[in-house]
């Protein structure tokens, strides 16, 4: 968890990896919501992150970041 002021705190410390990546070009993009799809390699960096996760990242008016997590769909 990210505990100094700045536009990360409160967040995990993946928050500002992936954010790093999307501003490089490396998410999907959609409005202003930075979407990636957890790979074995992120979820090796960050054990709390499991291949076929979807991490999305959002910056708010007051300029802090943000994340959600979801879950791989299922599939019957």
């Amino acid at each position: 968890m990210i505990d100094r002021p700045d536009s990360f705190e409160g967040e995990p410390e993946y928050v500002q990896d992936f954010w790093d990546r999307a501003q490089k070009g490396g998410a999907e993009v959609d409005d202003t919501v930075y979407k990636f799809t957890i790979t074995r390699e992120d979820s090796e960096k960050y054990s709390e992150l499991k291949p076929g996760m979807r991490l999305l990242l959002a910056k708010s008016t007051d300029g802090f970041i943000f994340h959600k997590l979801l879950l791989p769909r299922m599939t019957s």
